[in-house]
């Protein structure tokens, strides 16, 4: 308004300004005045003329003249001059204007750009001197000026740290001034607008000077946008050459084929604007290049441009939130890793200490296929990746990345990061556009033909809008109308067959695959024949549109479908587009033998769709329309509908490959290809494990020598001590280091650690990521239709941790089992030394390394470690060079896999009748469609979809394209806002072909809306009509007084803190109020949709909705997302409402147009309505045809069903408080069916009262007398509650009192008391009274009595007895010890009767050396000299033999420190004590004779006292021979304390004959066994546990029984003989246990085998490992486990032979196998008695039973023996045992054959064969019938 005021005063006041602008030049000298008017003219000549230079401008106009140079004074002595001096000043000669614009310091100092700004600006002030602005304004273009105006507008003011806003709004004004002055020049400022343009837009604030700057820039683009048009008109032809406003006319730069689809670094830097053209909305392409290249690139830019000025933003470190893109700082990479889905990924981990801030669960960071740009050095170098895992994100912020292929390096600018170390810290930028959307569409507009197979180019191009059919169709054509015919609901049913046809000829190699498709109607008879061969192209024989259940405009859209080439279908809101796309589809495939004859290879209809939801949407109306289960493959993962999942392709997949319907050829180039990749693979991986091993160990030789590294003279000098032969060892040994500790290449193993699962994370609401998310709407609805292809699918790839690598140390087998401690101390120190020598950093270099000495062995380990380093890092850049080369071979392999997936995709796709994708999918799959050569694709919200996304799903062959959509709606949605402002790029080519009258047919029934809520679309659409249903099928909204209102209101908007979206916290409040009044209309949440405008205003509901139980499962949607959706009650939120009168994209009418139009029965719109009528004409309209019905007020008009005079205005959030209940506040009182009232507060919902409860008791008394207690229950009257009144019962079982509730009967089970019961074993305890009737917990209760039984060891068992199991296995004897060993230790192990050997540190030492080994085991003795000698006597033997000397009795004549004389004697060690010094010490007495003059001591180094000599001797040698002592061996020991006497030299040859003995004790306690012998029956128990832990089938060891027998690996371990049989019993149970196991599972099932076999084994086995690992079993505990397992083993016996018995048994036998039960049954131990009379009854049994050999019983045999009638002696046995008899005499007179075996039996002269014998068993003979003894007798 000021400028408009500015303005108005200029037009009146010029002839004023005139004259004051004349009286200034009169008042000054008439000389200058005349200079002024000289320069006026000439300099306007010279304006209007042709120019040379702008130095030519400024130059003097004679050579006299010398003109000062410019400088910055002079430009601050105007700045507070009036407007019109400025202006005067500046023409002047002397001022030099030119010199100043072009000026270096112009460029590069802000305070001379800014005061040249002020005073440009200034001047525009000056009225009436317009001619004289525009000779200053016309030297801007081209000037260093512009030039640091450009740079500068981006730079941030160093006081306030955002842009310098006031400085951005004085340029404009003068760009304002300039475009309207001077138009042609517009070019020079361009530039300069739109980074303004961008720098705002990125930079938001809310001071004055933003919204002033803001304000200028609007009017600054819209006279921008006016010369463009203007150009335009004037010059057509020359419009469409202009790419850019600064880029005017020319070609493109280069051929759009050759761009790299993601940029490099520089062109991300780069200030040149790119190359844009905008999308010809108006008119024809010139060809198929041209269009591609525009699309190509609008498309690219709409990615790149975020992620341009997010990074522009972060390096200018300008001040505010970066909405382009995410910045993550401090990440590390982890290095590269293999998966077997995505090949080649890095592993790289974010900062944890911003991680754990995300809540990953629900955030939208770092999506699979997002884009993020990798640097370390602040974008001088970077790479590109895309996310191909976050599964480990949550847990360790780890995510995994797959660099980008083809990235261009040609300036060297690209990150390697195999060589980034995980100590580098990276810059990791994420853009928010999606890039997975935009790569596949970009690739796929490259490869796209640009000549005549270009698909439907005269359509597309040139826009022909001639009706061409398809080419599959000519004037004869039929079609088979059935499908539109029958009736819409009848029963279908669809067959899909697949067959081959052979080739006709010879030369033809692939069979033709034909998929026949069959759809029958169940009412298909009655239609008349006529319909079933409609000449299609002739529409007058069509049927009729009644018949076809279509009405006219679906008839007239249905014949442009069928007949066009390329037909548009316009559906507004609601008139069914989507089923008319389905009746398309069915006549389709009904005729599908017209487009798809038989003798061609088949070929599917491509389905396009915009979303995933759209897609499975209409799959889902054409799967149930067909009920077709065949013959659809939906390509995408990103399927949630379950009727469409069993459709995917990767269902798909599987069933091709049971079936093998994979062609041979390529399942075989499959498999090369996969060779190909393993080899790759494994060639990595080793170069990766080479690089490792270089970080972690020594190097073997051959790894220097094998890339020729190491220089020949060193290599000749490092081997010379090796005869120069090559030794591996060699680094070791020049490093003196263990070369025991060796690690050699050829003993390295690799493992890979196994793939993780991961379980899915429960999401959680995110509360961090909000703002982030409203900014990524669009980005995520892109992703959502974005497909995933199941053998890229990355979730399968779990993140691993790296692969470890196991080094093996050159040792022989038994050194690698264990290491002592000693050798694990060597180790670590070699570790430690190994690792400082490898991170030791090199100083050589390639020339200095030449000057080392020759003879490496002379140089200083230090020189060593230097020369050492400078070999391993020539060593790591070989591999990293070879990593560099191995990985670009894998990833093309992995690559050229892929590539023959979609080959194999193709073979199955082809077979398809439809193939349904989004258009994502569509280019991700471009290849495989151009093989498909679909003839008919069909598009459904074509309207919504960019033009470039279409046009890529269309193969060469395509004949026949549906468009259906509708433009009036959503239109496709661009990242960068100006590509869809400038460049139409949000011109769908729905719309685009609509707009240049191309033909189609809009649809104009709705059957959606009621009217009122429909006739707000007769603003968009003048012709839509009501079907009737609308008016009877939509019941108008209760306890509201209109179905259509809206609210209007004046409450201020809010921006979203740190955010660019908007809120409107009035608005919020108040639709959640309302949807809640709502559902107490009784209305169901899925029934409701909250539609909001702004993605902020969206997140502010769902908050307060997610604490409001009574809306949960409510939807809250932003407009954008919810097109081609409906539901019963609409609520939309407008959110706009500023005094800035700034609506945003609420004038899109797109939008409008969507958001009136998804309810179908209630729509309520909530907005400053004000506001929208007064700044949009279509809002106005709206608004004013709301008016008219009084559809819109303050408030909504609640009314009350039951008091409908209460009516009430809500008109704010608290109104709806009045109404709690959904009705009025009265009580309702209605009648309930119980006949209580209702206690309510009048309710709207259940109106006839049928669901509300009467909480009021019922009042009845119950048959026990109590009242009923139960809540109202009309409904069941005589189903009276329970009793819960408690009372007291006596229990009938055991008779106690307890308090139960009156209903219930009490039983045993609710007893808490016990009774004295007898259990199995005999004792009689107390037993809780509930388990007393159940045998099975009787069974199993503990026995508390103490067991007491006297155990072999003749101690009693201290155990229980359930601790003993009734005496069957006792626990160990826990009698203590306490007895004194041999060494003088006390046992501490329970139980005499076999003490093991002491196991504390052995007291065995003398002068030289303590033994270092156990008590219990057999010393080493010292082989040292004895040290026993003086000047008087020596011993000559050694130190553990007795000496060959007596004690010298001199005394000692050294002196002491003190001077004295010392008191020991010779040869002693002198006691420290003096005589004279430490006299109370000396001469305290102990024996008595201390005190005396002349006493001699002896010093006890054991315990350090000093004792008279004689006293001691005596004492000593008493204690030795005390014949008394229970202890017959035992070393001497101090009368004072007591300390055995092991070290003093005087006693030695007694310690030594002490020593001696107990060695020989020791021998016999140990026994013979040396320790060899020891060691190898460790290394035999070793492999015995192996075996088991290998062969056992039915236990299995857990890691406690692992660890008993880890020891056997500590080859270090005091072994005894007690320890291995402990080891050796325990493995033998084991196994025989295991044995068992297994043929008791195999004989008995159920719980027999549970509870009587597997329970007392399983304990078993616990039991043997409860024993302490220090000693064997006691005989006790042997015996009672041998009992055991005979009895089990005899257990299985009997219970095997009672299952297999089939007749009934006679009393004897009965009584044989009770007997046997009972002894394997019985309480207490199976005992040797026990088992000798099972054994007896088992043979007794088997005897009667089954006599050996014949499989008989008894009765049998003496049966058959009498039916022969024969003498004793005529049976026999041939060689194998079968009996025969022989009749007659009895001997044997001829051969024959066994009739069971084939073995000869008989003989010959009555003489048996040698075989055979006589089997006198049979009948009871004592010899053969012909036998010596027979002829005896």
């Amino acid at each position: 308004m000021s400028n408009a005021r500015d303005r108005h005063s200029m037009k009146s006041n010029s002839s004023q300004h005139q004259d004051r602008w004349n009286g200034y030049h009169h008042t000054t000298s008439s000389n200058r005045y005349s200079e002024n008017q000289n320069h006026y003219s000439s300099n306007k000549r010279h304006y209007n003329g042709k120019h040379e230079s702008t130095t030519r401008l400024d130059s003097p106009p004679n050579k006299r003249l010398r003109l000062p140079p410019v400088s910055y004074p002079t430009l601050t002595k105007l700045i507070d001059k009036t407007p019109d001096e400025i202006l005067a000043e500046m023409l002047q000669p002397n001022f030099q204007l030119n010199k100043f614009l072009n000026d270096k310091r112009m460029k590069e100092r802000f305070d001379w750009m800014n005061h040249m700004t002020i005073l440009l600006e200034k001047i525009t002030q000056c009225i009436g001197l317009r001619e004289y602005i525009i000779m200053i304004y016309g030297q801007l273009p081209d000037t260093l000026y512009l030039e640091g105006v450009y740079d500068e507008i981006r730079k941030s003011d160093p006081d306030t740290n955002q842009l310098r806003f006031k400085f951005i709004e004085l340029f404009l004004k003068i760009s304002n001034k300039f475009l309207a002055m001077i138009p042609h020049s517009a070019h020079s400022l361009t530039k300069i607008v739109e980074r303004i343009e961008l720098q705002l837009t990125k930079n938001q604030s809310e001071s004055p000077e933003f919204e002033g700057a803001k304000e200028i820039l609007d009017e600054v683009l819209e006279r921008v946008k006016e010369i463009e048009k203007r150009q335009e008109l004037l010059n057509p032809k020359a419009s469409k050459k202009i790419t850019t406003i600064q880029n005017n006319i020319g070609q493109p730069p280069n051929d759009f084929r050759l761009l790299s689809i993601v940029p490099d670094i520089m062109e991300i830097l780069s200030d040149e604007r790119p190359y844009l053209r905008k999308n010809i909305v108006n008119g024809i392409y010139e060809n198929a290049k041209q269009y591609l290249d525009i699309h190509f690139r609008l498309l690219r830019e709409d990615f790149i441009g975020p992620l341009r000025i997010g990074i522009e933003q972060h390096l200018s470190k300008v001040k505010g939130k970066n909405f382009n893109v995410r910045i993550y700082e401090n990440v590390q990479s982890l290095g590269p890793r293999l998966t077997p889905r995505n090949g080649l990924v890095y592993d790289l981990v974010l900062d944890a200490r911003v991680a754990r801030k995300i809540f990953w669960a629900n955030s939208r960071r770092l999506m699979y296929g997002n884009l993020l740009l990798v640097t370390f050095d602040n974008f001088r170098s970077c790479t590109f990746a895309t996310v191909e895992d976050r599964s480990q994100i949550e847990k360790r912020f780890i995510i995994s990345v797959k660099t980008l292929e083809n990235f261009n390096n040609d300036q060297g600018t690209e990150v390697d990061l195999n060589k980034i170390d995980s100590s580098c810290s990276l810059t990791m930028i994420e853009t928010t556009t999606y890039f997975a959307a935009y790569r596949p569409v970009l690739s796929a507009l490259q490869m796209m033909p640009t000549d005549d197979r270009f698909p439907l180019g005269p359509f597309l191009l040139k826009l022909t809008n001639e009706r061409i059919p398809p080419d599959y169709l000519t004037t004869t054509t039929t079609y088979d109308f059935t499908p539109l015919l029958v009736d819409p609901n009848s029963n279908v049913q669809t067959n899909v067959i697949i067959r081959q046809t052979l080739p006709r000829l010879r030369t033809l190699i692939k069979p033709t695959t034909i998929g026949e498709l069959r759809i029958s109607y169940k009412h298909s008879n009655q239609i008349e024949e006529k319909f079933k061969k409609v000449p299609v192209l002739n529409i007058d024989e069509w049927p009729t549109s009644e018949q076809l259940h279509l009405n006219p405009k679906q008839h007239e859209a249905l014949i442009l479908a069928l007949t066009n080439k390329v037909a548009l279908i316009q559906g507004p809101p609601g008139t069914g587009k989507t089923f008319l796309g389905v009746r398309i589809t069915e006549m389709l495939l009904h005729n599908r033998s017209v487009w798809c004859p038989s003798e061609e290879q088949s070929t599917p209809i491509l389905m396009i769709c915009h979303t995933n939801h759209a897609l499975d949407q209409f799959l889902e109306l054409i799967v149930k329309r067909l009920n077709i289960n065949e013959g659809i493959i939906r390509v995408g993962n990103q399927c949630q509908n379950s009727n469409i999942q069993r459709f995917s392709l990767y269902n798909a997949r599987q069933r091709a490959r049971e079936n093998r319907s994979i062609p041979q050829n390529i399942f075989n180039r499959r498999r090369e290809l996969l060779a190909e990749k393993m080899k790759a693979e494994g060639d990595l991986k080793l170069h990766r494990y080479k690089m490792e091993m270089s970080q972690t160990n020594i190097l073997p030789l051959s790894s220097f020598t094998d890339y020729a590294i190491i220089d020949s003279k060193h290599l000749q000098s490092l081997l010379a001590p090796y005869n120069y032969n090559i030794v591996e060892k060699v680094l070791f040994e020049w490093f003196d280091l263990d070369s025991g500790f060796e690690q050699i290449s050829d003993h390295l193993v690799y493992e890979d650690n196994a793939e993780r699962d991961v379980s899915p994370m429960e999401i959680t609401y995110n509360t961090e990521d909000e703002l982030d998310e409203e900014q990524e709407e669009e980005q995520q609805r892109r992703r959502d239709e974005f497909d995933i292809e199941e053998y890229e699918h990355f979730s399968s790839s779990a993140v691993r941790k790296p692969e470890k690598f196991i080094v093996n140390p050159i040792k022989d087998k038994d050194d690698r089992e264990r290491e002592s401690e000693t050798g694990r101390r060597k180790r670590n120190d070699n570790d430690r030394s190994i690792q400082f020598i490898i991170q030791y950093p090199t100083t050589l270099n390639d020339e200095t390394i030449q000057e080392i000495g020759d003879d490496v062995w002379k140089l200083s380990m230090v020189q060593r470690y230097d020369l050492y380093g400078y070999w391993l890092l020539k060593y790591r850049q070989y591999l990293h060079d070879s990593i560099s080369d191995s990985s670009r071979v894998y990833n093309q392999a992995v690559s050229a896999l892929a590539e023959h997936n979609q080959e194999q995709d193709y073979h199955i796709l082809k077979d398809s009748i439809i193939v349904a994708m989004t258009t994502t999918g569509a280019a991700n799959h471009h290849r495989i469609l151009e093989k498909l050569q679909s003839k008919i694709v069909i598009v459904e919200e074509a309207a919504a979809i960019f033009e470039a996304h279409i046009i890529t799903a269309l193969s060469t062959k395509c004949e026949h394209l549906i468009l259906i959509g509708d433009h009036v709606q959503l239109k496709p949605n661009p990242n960068v806002y100006r590509l869809g402002v400038k460049y139409n790029m949000d011109v769908s080519l729905f719309e685009r072909l609509i707009n240049n009258n191309f033909p189609n047919v809009r649809l104009n029934i709705q059957h959606r809306m009621r009217p009122e809520i429909a006739r707000l679309m007769k603003h968009f659409y003048d012709d839509l009509e009501d079907h009737i249903s609308v008016t009877t099928d939509r019941a108008p909204i209760r306890g509201i007084d209109s179905n259509v209102f809206f609210i209007k209101h004046d409450y201020i908007e809010t921006n979203v803190p740190d955010g660019s979206s908007k809120q409107n916290d009035f608005e919020g409040n108040y639709v959640i109020k309302l949807a809640q009044y709502l559902i107490k209309q009784g209305y169901e949440s899925k029934k409701i949709t909250i539609l909001v405008m702004y993605l902020g205003q969206r997140q502010f509901i769902a908050k307060q909705v997610k604490q409001i139980n009574l809306l949960r499962g409510i939807r809250i949607m932003v407009t954008d997302n919810y097109q081609g959706e409906e539901n019963d009650i609409i609520i939309l939120s407008l959110v706009r409402s500023n005094p800035e009168k700034d609506i945003g994209f609420l004038k899109t009418h797109n939008r409008i147009c969507v958001a009136l139009s998804r309810a179908r029965c209630g729509l309520f719109v909530i907005g400053n309505m004000d506001l929208l009528a007064e700044v949009n004409d279509k809002w106005k309209n709206i608004i004013s045809s709301l008016l008219e019905t009084n559809s819109i007020g303050k408030g909504l008009s609640l009314s009350c069903r039951q008091h409908s005079k209460d009516k009430f205005i809500a008109d704010k959030p608290e109104s709806f408080a009045q109404r709690p209940e959904g009705g009025c506040r009265q009580t309702c009182n209605g009648r309930l069916k119980c006949g209580h009232h209702c206690e309510l507060i009048c309710h709207n919902y259940d109106y006839e009262h049928n669901d509300v409860i009467c909480y009021k008791k019922c009042s009845e008394r119950l048959s026990c007398g109590h009242l009923c207690r139960k809540q109202c229950h009309n409904k069941t009257p005589n189903q009276h509650d329970l009793c819960y009144a408690l009372v007291d019962k006596i229990i009938p079982e055991c008779g106690h009192i307890i308090r139960i509730a009156c209903y219930e009967v009490p039983n045993v089970n609710n007893c808490k008391k016990s009774s004295s019961k007898q259990l199995a074993c005999g004792h009689n305890i107390n037993v809780p009274c509930r388990i007393i009737s159940s045998s099975d917990q009787l069974k199993g209760y503990f026995c508390s009595e103490p067991c007491n039984k006297i155990l072999s060891c003749e101690h009693k068992c201290i155990g229980k007895c359930g601790d003993c199991h009734a005496g069957r296995l006792h626990i160990a004897c826990g009698q203590k010890c306490e007895r004194e060993l041999i060494c003088s230790h006390v046992c501490k192990e329970p139980c005499a009767a076999n003490c093991p050997p002491c196991v504390r540190e052995c007291q065995t030492r003398c002068i030289h050396s303590k033994c270092n080994k156990k008590c219990g085991e057999l010393c080493i003795r010292c082989k040292e000299a004895c040290a026993y000698k003086c000047k008087h006597l020596e011993c000559t033997r050694l130190c553990s033999e007795p000496c060959d000397r007596d004690s010298c009795n001199e005394p000692c004549n050294k002196k002491l420190k003190c001077g004295h004389t010392c008191i020991g004697m010779c040869g002693e060690p002198c006691p420290r004590e003096c005589r004279k010094c430490n006299k109370s010490i000396v001469q305290e007495i102990f024996f008595g004779d201390e005190a005396e003059p002349d006493a001699r001591f002896v010093f006890l180094p054991d315990c350090r006292h000093i004792i008279e000599v004689t006293a001691l001797d005596k004492f000593v040698k008493d204690f030795v021979n005390d014949s008394n002592d229970k202890t017959a061996i035992r070393f001497p020991e101090c009368p004072r304390c007591k300390q055995k006497i092991h070290r003093c030299t005087r006693y030695m040859p007694i310690i030594n004959r002490v020593d001696n003995l107990i060695s020989q004790v020791k021998k016999k306690i140990l026994g013979d066994t040396s320790e060899e012998e020891i060691n190898h029956r460790r290394k035999q128990l070793i492999t015995e546990y192996e075996k088991i832990k290998t062969n056992l089938k039915e236990i299995i060891l857990n890691q406690s029984n692992s660890d008993f027998f880890s020891i056997l690996y500590d080859k270090n371990y005091f072994f005894c003989d007690d320890k291995l049989n402990l080891m050796t019993n325990v493995i033998e149970f084991l196994n025989e246990i295991d044995t068992i196991l297994i043929d008791g599972r195999k004989k008995i099932q159920g719980n027999i085998f549970e509870d009587q076999i597997n329970f007392p084994l399983r304990h078993i086995v616990k039991y043997l490992f409860t024993q302490r690992l220090g000693r064997n079993f006691a005989e006790q505990q042997l015996k009672d486990i041998q009992f055991e397992l005979k009895r089990i083993r005899r257990l299985i016996y009997i219970e095997t032979l009672v299952l297999s018995l089939k007749k009934t048994l006679q009393t004897n036998e009965k009584d044989g196998i009770d007997s046997m039960q009972y002894l394997t049954k019985k309480t207490g131990p199976f005992t040797d008695e026990d088992q000798k009379q099972f054994d007896d009854l088992v043979k007794k049994f088997e005897y009667l039973n089954n006599l050996p050999g014949l499989g008989i019983n008894e009765n049998e045999r003496i049966a058959i023996v009498s039916a022969l009638k024969m003498s004793k002696g005529h049976w026999y046995l041939c060689p194998n045992g079968h009996p025969y008899v022989i009749t007659e005499c009895g001997g044997a007179n001829q051969e024959s054959q066994c009739p069971d075996c084939g073995e000869r039996i008989g003989g010959q002269n009555h003489r048996l064969l040698d075989t055979n014998s006589h089997f006198a068993l049979m009948d009871g003979s004592k010899h053969a019938a012909w036998s010596n003894e027979a002829n005896l007798n």
